[in-house]
């Protein structure tokens, strides 16, 4: 990664932790990961095709090369922390032999060029953009490594959480008067749903208050997270990782030959942020989760931390 030195060692240092703690639905933990896995591997088998060639920035433990292998794409997991592909290779072995043979991984800097002697169906990065410097580095290294109308699905921060998670990113928002402009993209995301979608939320919030157990009671010990549980903890960044608005990641992926194909919405919040940890471990986390019937929506982009783009690079790219 281009001239950031924490990141790296950061990640380097870090990696087995990183890695629990985004499939980590225990206590008050959310699995991102998990989710952004699952949106992805359904994006891709649902353009109906086998054996795509797809590269993943970022590749980290290598859950996503795995689900994708095992959709029977050929997968390519790219990682600047030689731990992270260490991890990777050595989850790769407890694979059968026939997706193993689809998923290779290497270590490269992502921050620079790199030059490969095939171009890719898909390139896929999650949750890699926000350590970059800026949007353009990203995309230009998308674009190096595409096929002309190859997919590019990204997951990046949301900054429109910003304004309604109410706490420190809120106030440097309005002290920057950035927060009108927020608002106004916020508001115009606010589009009537269809019937359908709506009866699959109502569906989705009944079975989880119709599955969640009566009178449960806090249980410090269910609330510890499997890091916890062995003494660890995942250390924060001292730089936090670069946020982005879906209109802003639009704008640059349009400036970088690519044009915007959807957007889904990661990590909702039904409730406001600060009552998770005010209620049983996962009963905000799982009420939240009904939210996932609108997640292919722009209303989604509302509520949701994180969100992942589908874009698709021109014919003739201009970056």
């Amino acid at each position: 990664m281009v001239g950031i030195k924490e990141y790296f060692e950061y990640f380097e240092n870090n990696a087995s932790e990183w890695i629990i703690g985004g499939y980590d639905a225990s206590g008050y933990n959310y699995p991102t990961a998990t989710h952004r896995v699952r949106i992805v591997s359904k994006f891709i088998s649902g353009l109906n095709k086998k054996g795509l060639k797809i590269a993943d920035l970022g590749c980290g433990g290598g859950d996503l090369a795995f689900r994708l292998g095992r959709d029977g794409h050929n997968v390519l997991g790219i990682d600047q922390s030689r731990k992270m592909i260490e991890i990777a290779e050595n989850n790769l072995k407890k694979l059968p032999k026939k997706f193993r043979a689809r998923i290779q991984f290497l270590r490269g800097e992502i921050g620079r060029k790199m030059m490969f002697g095939k171009k890719f169906d898909v390139v896929t990065a999650m949750g890699l953009i926000g350590y970059l410097p800026d949007d353009k580095i990203f995309f230009q290294i998308a674009g190096d490594l595409l096929k002309p109308n190859g997919y590019l699905l990204v997951s990046a921060r949301n900054r429109l959480f910003n304004m309604k998670s109410v706490g420190f990113r809120t106030e440097k928002e309005v002290k920057n008067k950035n927060a009108l402009k927020l608002i106004k993209e916020l508001g115009d995301l606010y589009n009537q749903v269809s019937l359908k979608d709506a009866n699959r939320f109502v569906r989705n919030l009944k079975e989880i208050i119709s599955g969640f157990p009566e009178n449960v009671a806090f249980n410090s010990k269910s609330a510890r997270s499997p890091l916890e549980k062995r003494g660890l903890s995942t250390p924060l960044l001292k730089t936090e990782p670069r946020q982005t608005t879906p209109e802003e990641l639009k704008k640059s992926a349009s400036k970088c030959g690519f044009k915007y194909k959807a957007y889904y919405g990661v990590h909702p919040h039904l409730l406001d942020p600060a009552l998770n940890k005010m209620l049983p471990p996962q009963l905000f986390n799982k009420i939240s989760d009904s939210l996932t019937a609108f997640e292919h929506l722009p209303i989604s982009l509302a509520w949701s931390s994180v969100f992942i783009g589908v874009f698709q690079k021109n014919t003739k790219n201009n970056i």
